[in-house]
């Protein structure tokens, strides 16, 4: 099978801190430009700077002591309107550690590592950069922990180089009582107007000594002004924070079954959410699920066949027999979901789904990457895909063991990959330029 291929060289691999599927952005397309980054070793974050018009790749680093033995801690890199990279990194109930870039479209040169605001930085994960348009520069993130957190947002602007927190959380579960919770969104999808809509589960306590991890349903909320005010998908404004309380639930789940947190969404053609998610189907075994809104209803589907059980428990990071799923849809809103597992021997392959039911055919599917990825997840640039079609995705094999367990250094090979979907399923593949 023929696809574009970029080698990085070799990179950390002894867990998925460079291939979880929450990094937002790991790449991104701004004008003729793709930038990634990844944790080389333990002391260095090597940048990477593609010129998609020229082919000219560009290296750089950013030296340090990082903590890559937590998956948590992941890259996450985005741009502001005035062209100016931002980069954060190393994060699991912790200090926000953030640099912006010294010149516009630049990797060489950073502004020493800081805070932003100042508040609400000393217990972040998970953050999240948004790039709506014609709004400022965003960053999501998680303030707190699993079972006792609030999803906030910070506001650049770039006139005074400052970072502004908005007043209220957007969804929160601190004060819940008796029971604390937290709400774990996925991927946050921007509409071409500059919509933000979100998709989330709740995670509450353990519901017993068995100590399963308990996500409770898929919940959904949306904004026309870049995250100052929320609307259900009904256009009822929404109370600040969203608490389980008030919250939009679009698909119930019950607690303990095995409903995986921190996956994925994209919209269609006339701006409408699809999630990709899985949990457990009617027999009890995970199954990957498609959920969607026509603009009057939500619709479900389950789009896997899976033979085999597993419970998702304990604590930290999980060696998990397949990946979250990705989704991206084209422009005649075709849907493809992007994952790895056992069904698939661990090698990357989409599964295309048609409009407008989006029956599965689950022989309809390619192999994108024609070896075992282990235990990596889908790691894709949303921004070329919305604006070209083209998936590229950040690919290198890793290993994760339960719990944030560590069984010694490795690294391997990573690239970055490109694939035409639309023209792969009708057999009009790219040029192979590795």
């Amino acid at each position: 099978m023929s696809y574009r291929i970029l080698s990085l060289g070799n990179a950390w691999a002894a867990n998925t801190v460079n291939t979880g599927i929450f990094r937002h952005h790991a790449i991104f397309t701004h004008k003729q430009f793709q930038f990634s980054a990844f944790y080389e070793n333990s002391q260095t974050i090597k940048l990477v700077q593609r010129n998609l018009s020229t082919s000219e790749v560009i290296f750089s680093e950013i030296n340090g002591v990082f903590n890559i033995k937590d998956a948590h801690n992941i890259i996450s890199l985005g741009i502001d309107r005035k062209e100016y990279l931002h980069i954060v990194y190393d994060h699991h109930i912790s200090v926000l550690r953030y640099r912006k870039s010294k010149l516009p479209l630049d990797i060489h040169e950073w502004t020493d590592e800081s805070g932003m605001s100042g508040k609400f930085e000393n217990n972040i994960t998970y953050p999240t950069f948004m790039i709506p348009a014609n709004h400022p520069l965003l960053m999501l993130y998680r303030d707190g922990r699993w079972n006792a957190g609030s999803a906030r947002i910070k506001e650049y602007d770039e006139e005074t180089d400052t970072w502004i927190d908005r007043e209220n959380a957007i969804l929160s579960g601190r004060n819940n009582s008796p029971w604390t919770s937290n709400a774990y969104w996925n991927h946050p999808a921007i509409a071409q107007n500059g919509d933000l809509h979100l998709s989330f589960t709740w995670r509450v306590d353990y519901s017993n000594e068995e100590k399963r991890i308990n996500n409770i349903n898929i919940d959904y909320a949306y904004s026309q002004d870049a995250g100052k005010s929320w609307l259900t998908s009904k256009n009822r404004p929404l109370r600040l924070p969203i608490t389980q309380v008030n919250s939009e639930t679009i698909f119930a789940i019950s607690p303990d079954s095995n409903l995986m947190n921190q996956c994925s969404m994209a919209l269609d053609s006339k701006n409408h959410p699809h999630i990709v998610f899985y949990s457990d189907g009617p027999r009890g075994i995970p199954q990957y699920q498609h959920l969607w809104f026509t603009g009057k209803v939500w619709k479900h589907r389950y789009i896997s066949q899976r033979k085999k059980t597993f419970i998702l428990s304990g604590a930290g990071t999980l060696d998990v027999p397949i990946s979250r799923p990705e989704i991206v849809i084209d422009k005649n809103d075709i849907a493809y979901v992007i994952y790895r597992g056992d069904l698939t021997c661990n090698k990357l392959v989409s599964q295309r789904l048609l409009p407008p039911l989006y029956l599965p055919n689950h022989d309809d599917y390619i192999v994108l990457w024609n070896q075992s990825v282990d235990s990596s997840e889908p790691v894709i640039d949303r921004i070329r895909w919305q604006r070209d079609n083209i998936l590229t995705m950040y690919i290198q094999k890793t290993k994760q063991t339960d719990n944030e367990g560590f069984i010694g250094e490795s690294y391997n090979d990573c690239y970055l990959v490109d694939w035409n979907l639309p023209s792969l399923y009708n057999n009009t593949l790219l040029d192979n330029d590795s």
